[in-house]
């Protein structure tokens, strides 16, 4: 968060947090062809929209995001860091619900990540001169990292698409925090937390406090 004036309620004040463990993040948004792979081998119902193999995967709802993570891991012969009973799905073979979620933290596993490892690794070089934006996208994605990574190794982080994180929103708080993970809900509008704008923002409007606009679940 930030203590700036200018910043949303929601995105207010400056919270300090310690993380007491390692993690592993991947250079640049999943891409179109990365999912179908997994997809593909999986059997996943889900999908996004694709243009081609190297754009990010876009238009998924945050379910989707954690069975393609799921996936992964099995692919991987890993344990799954998300379990649950049943799993909705729309007319668009988008998931919208999944019944009994738990999220394990501790499972060596691939997820989402904490807004707070997304914003670790954002500040490590956050640079908004390599970003696709309303200034330079013409308004549509772009391959991942084809205007060049940051000087810490990660691609797009600022612009070309929004992303999801695993926190519910919740306020924050004036103190310091051990790994922090979110709300334990996300209140009446069921919202997750999105991270890094987009191509359509401004260079001005990408910063790494940003939360989105309202993005419920789905």
């Amino acid at each position: 968060g930030s203590n700036d004036k200018d910043f949303k309620a929601n995105e207010k004040p400056a919270m300090k947090v310690n993380l007491d463990y390692s993690f592993y993040m991947g250079i640049h948004e999943v891409t179109c062809g990365e999912h179908a792979v997994v997809a593909k081998k999986a059997k996943l119902k889900t999908f996004g929209k694709c243009q081609n193999d190297s754009i990010p995967l876009t238009d998924i709802t945050y379910y989707d995001a954690i069975l393609y993570a799921n996936a992964k891991s099995k692919l991987d012969k890993r344990d799954t860091a998300y379990t649950y009973k049943n799993a909705t799905y729309n007319s668009e073979k988008h998931c919208t619900f999944l019944e009994g979620l738990a999220i394990h933290m501790d499972v060596d596993a691939f997820r989402l990540p904490t807004e707070a490892e997304w914003v670790y690794a954002a500040t490590r070089a956050w640079d908004t001169k390599k970003s696709w934006n309303s200034d330079n996208s013409g308004y549509k994605l772009h391959n991942v990292c084809s205007i060049g990574a940051d000087t810490a190794g990660f691609c797009d982080m600022a612009g070309n698409a929004m992303e999801w994180v695993n926190d519910w929103m919740g306020a924050f708080r004036d103190t310091t925090v051990t790994n922090y993970a979110g709300a334990p809900n996300g209140g009446e509008q069921g919202e997750r937390v999105v991270k890094g704008g987009s191509y359509s923002f401004s260079e001005k409007q990408l910063n790494p406090y940003s939360r989105g606009d309202v993005y419920t679940v789905t």
